[in-house]
């Protein structure tokens, strides 16, 4: 009798490890995906050149009535801008310090043979949610962040074509997915939900200075240094998207930098 009480014992054991093991595996695989609001991690170091330049033609940014890119100082109308959309590995975070831990995003970026001029804007996503921010660019609380080379403009960039605008709903490729593997394809696309329209505008910023924490419109950057990511929002920041826009075909031997790190908020 006691042998077989133990042979029973030995056996529900094996069945408890087994569900275990089995639970940790289902747990991961569903640890990412719309239902959690979460994403696979990406590289803080991430390397681009022309060819992630997928989307343009065109002289608008996405949100849920298209934005100008040819409203910041300086600009001039006619230009028309070719995208690129890069997911950053870390999330700024504002609001009540009570439940969050506050910080900002620094991005290092260095251009190569950068023709024209590039700008930088930003898109989020609500923890948990497809709802959508994008940084505010005129009016009070816009920023903005333009960078201008000297290189010789390329011959085109047949990769790129026309982002389609589809009301509420943007989705668009991402360009620093490369080798996350077939089991993380579907990253590869992010949809943004932009439900009203002047709402999500005043949540994430580009600032030069992390005290500055609401931003400012930078025209005249280096083709390498840092700026910084904040959130001045209520809700947790689920994910952070980097809109680089170029307004000239790029050479062959153009190069985009990134580097990202959190900081905390003092």
């Amino acid at each position: 009798m006691e042998f077989r009480t133990r042979v029973v014992v030995a056996f529900a054991l094996l069945i408890a490890i087994a569900a275990a093991a089995l639970a940790v595996q289902f747990s991961a695989e569903g640890l990412y995906g719309p239902e959690t609001g979460l994403e696979p991690p990406v590289s803080s170091d991430m390397t681009f050149s022309r060819a992630d330049f997928i989307y343009g033609p065109q002289d608008w940014r996405p949100y849920l009535i298209p934005l100008s890119l040819n409203t910041l100082p300086a600009a001039d109308d006619t230009r028309e801008w070719y995208f690129m959309f890069v997911r950053v590995n870390e999330t700024p975070q504002g609001g009540n310090p009570a439940l969050y831990t506050l910080r900002s995003v620094a991005v290092d970026y260095a251009f190569n043979d950068l023709s024209g001029t590039a700008s930088f804007y930003l898109y989020g996503k609500k923890f948990g949610s497809g709802r959508a921010w994008t940084s505010r660019q005129d009016g009070y609380g816009s920023s903005g962040f333009l960078v201008t080379g000297t290189a010789e403009p390329g011959r085109g960039m047949p990769q790129a074509s026309p982002l389609r605008h589809t009301g509420e709903w943007v989705e668009m490729r991402l360009a620093n997915v490369h080798g996350l593997g077939p089991d993380e394809i579907p990253t590869s696309t992010v949809s943004l939900w932009f439900p009203q329209n002047k709402v999500g505008q005043d949540a994430l910023h580009i600032t030069t200075d992390p005290a500055e924490r609401k931003g400012q419109v930078t025209t005249d950057a280096p083709t390498s240094g840092r700026f910084y990511i904040t959130h001045t929002g209520g809700s947790r920041v689920g994910a952070v998207y980097l809109l680089v826009a170029v307004d000239q075909p790029q050479p062959d031997s153009f190069s985009l930098r990134l580097q990202t790190s959190t900081e905390a908020v003092s």
